[in-house]
This record gives C-alpha cells, sequence and structure tokens, in this order.
C-alpha cells in the first residue's frame, strides 16, 4: 500500500515541498528567530550584517515562504491529476517549480534587503 503511493502521481516534490515551505514560513513569522545565532531562520551575508538587517530578512522570508507554498500545493496537484505517471516530463514540472520558487524566495529576500540597507560613506568616495 505504502509502494502504492510512492509511485503515485500524488507523491511530488512540489506538494511535500509546497507543505514545507507553508509551515516555515509559519513557524518563522509565529515564532521569529531571536539572535543570528539561531539554528533556524534566513541565514545570508547580507543579512547577517546587523540585527535589524536579520529581522527583515526573517519577516521578508516566512512571507514569501507561505506564499510560494501556498502556491506549489496546487501545481503539484494539477501535476498529480494531469499525470497518469511518474514521467520525465511530471519529475521536471513538479521539480523545476520547488528549485523556481526556492530561488524566488532568496532573490527577493536579498532585493528586499538591497533596499533597506544604508548607504556607506565609502560608497560616495568612487563618484
Amino acid at each position: 500500500m505504502f509502494m502504492n503511493f510512492v509511485h503515485s502521481t500524488y507523491c511530488n516534490a512540489a506538494i511535500f515541498a509546497g507543505i514545507i515551505f507553508v509551515f516555515m514560513g509559519y513557524f518563522i513569522r509565529r515564532y521569529p528567530p531571536k539572535s543570528i545565532r539561531s539554528w533556524y531562520g534566513y541565514r545570508s551575508a547580507l543579512a547577517s550584517r546587523s540585527p535589524e538587517m536579520w529581522k527583515a530578512a526573517n519577516q521578508h522570508a516566512a512571507y514569501i515562504s507561505r506564499r510560494i507554498g501556498i502556491i506549489l500545493i496546487p501545481t503539484g496537484l494539477a501535476c498529480a491529476l494531469f499525470f497518469d505517471s511518474q514521467t520525465d516530463w511530471f519529475w521536471y514540472i513538479t521539480v523545476g517549480a520547488v528549485v523556481v520558487g526556492a530561488m524566488y524566495m532568496v532573490g527577493y529576500t536579498e532585493w528586499q534587503l538591497q533596499q533597506i540597507e544604508p548607504e556607506s560613506p565609502e560608497d560616495n568616495d568612487n563618484l
């Protein structure tokens, strides 16, 4: 019975990753990491520059993570209904959606952090 589920189209990356993204976004929003040294949270060089950047990065990542999860779950269900078996195209679409969603979350969060990053005096010397 378990093997039938594993080989069915309802066992796909988009559904599982979507559930994880929604849970992760909710968890980080509800219980934000207290410090940069926490064992969970959004981590990047830009986010680790100051506590304010860390807090903003986690807020943006939690928000985008929930939205991506809400998109991935119906994508996975649509692929499960459309495909009869786990073909190559099935995997390209479901795994590709997860990769694109993760890249979007990182890219958007980093872009938001660059928007709030204060200008340093060294940047103006090169003008």
